[in-house]
């Protein structure tokens, strides 16, 4: 994993998790809604790598489905989420910038979330092709990352400047359904598909959670596929 130019240990530890739980409001949606997703997505795995993976939250959510390991460079968000998400079948790893420290095809998916917007091309390049390395043939991998082809950039916009976090220093990379599909045929996956998720459901929050659940039903999926504020890329390492 390569070394990102954004300090990223002067995010409060487990920031995004505390977010999570919270329960209420836009935020502690977009985070329930995302990782919903990506659950559903996921299936069934024996072994599952979670790269970038911060406070452990979506490995945590996962129940006991298989095993996942947790890695990522920010020591102190896996210390928290050893703490958070104590389980036989969840391991959390401190690891270095550069080649994953794991064997050649020893998961069966890996996910990334939100994570290639945060670093450049080649890094992310580099990054997925260590992803590749480290899936078993027939292997999916799933990364997501905000869609910068449809209003992302307006909601961004706002979150920097009424948001507790700012995005503006940690988003360096802004990826479009093609550009997201470019990067991962590079890396070598195939039957490559790029879809286009959550779009007004989070925001209902504002008035009630149950509001929200009501209006991500409603949405219509042709909506959602075209202006889905974030991606969802999937790939399969060949047999």
């Amino acid at each position: 994993m390569t070394q990102p130019t954004y300090d990223y240990d002067a995010l409060p530890i487990g920031y995004y998790d505390a977010v999570y739980h919270r329960g209420r409001g836009i935020q502690s949606k977009w985070h329930h809604l995302k990782f919903r997703h990506f659950r559903q997505k996921l299936g069934p795995f024996s072994n599952h790598l979670d790269i970038g993976c911060g406070p452990g939250t979506l490995i945590g959510s996962l129940g006991n489905s298989g095993h996942s390991t947790g890695a990522d460079i920010a020591r102190p968000q896996i210390e928290f989420a050893d703490q958070a998400y104590p389980a036989a079948n969840r391991t959390f790893v401190t690891i270095e910038p550069g080649s994953l420290p794991f064997d050649d095809e020893s998961f069966d998916v890996v996910t990334l979330v939100e994570l290639v917007e945060h670093i450049e091309d080649d890094a992310c390049l580099a990054l997925l092709g260590e992803a590749y390395r480290v899936l078993a043939p027939g292997g999916r991998l799933l990364v997501s990352t905000p869609n910068y082809g449809s209003l992302w950039p307006v909601i961004e916009t706002l979150v920097n400047r009424m948001g507790a976090v700012s995005y503006e220093d940690q988003h360096i990379n802004h990826f479009t359904r093609p550009r997201l599909e470019e990067l991962l045929a590079k890396t070598g996956v195939c039957s490559v598909e790029v879809t286009c998720y959550m779009f007004a459901a989070p925001f209902a929050a504002a008035v009630g959670w149950g509001f929200s659940d009501l209006i991500k039903r409603l949405e219509p999926d042709w909506l959602v596929e075209r202006a889905g504020l974030l991606l969802f890329g999937m790939g399969v390492k060949e047999r």
